[in-house]
């Protein structure tokens, strides 16, 4: 791993190892609709489209990342 001094370069670090994209809603008490993409594009696409269609919609974009220093998936808030 890099020499990361703070949580922001380790939050750039795992940004530049993501793989692919989970947009994420929350609908209500431990329910939750995930859709998986490619593309960080389509991600907020698609993330707009739920927006202009529910404005009051809890709904955010992860990154599912695969940095080298761990065999596990992290996810980290992109917006």
């Amino acid at each position: 791993m890099q020499d990361i001094n703070n949580s922001n370069e380790y939050d750039d670090y795992l940004k530049s190892h993501v793989e692919s994209y989970m947009v994420t809603e929350f609908l209500g008490r431990g329910q939750y609709n995930k859709v998986s993409f490619t593309s960080l594009e389509d991600a907020k696409r698609h993330q707009d489209q739920i927006k202009s269609n529910k404005p009051n919609a809890r709904i955010i974009v992860y990154g599912l990342s695969k940095p080298p220093h761990t065999n596990e998936i992290v996810s980290i808030a992109i917006g």
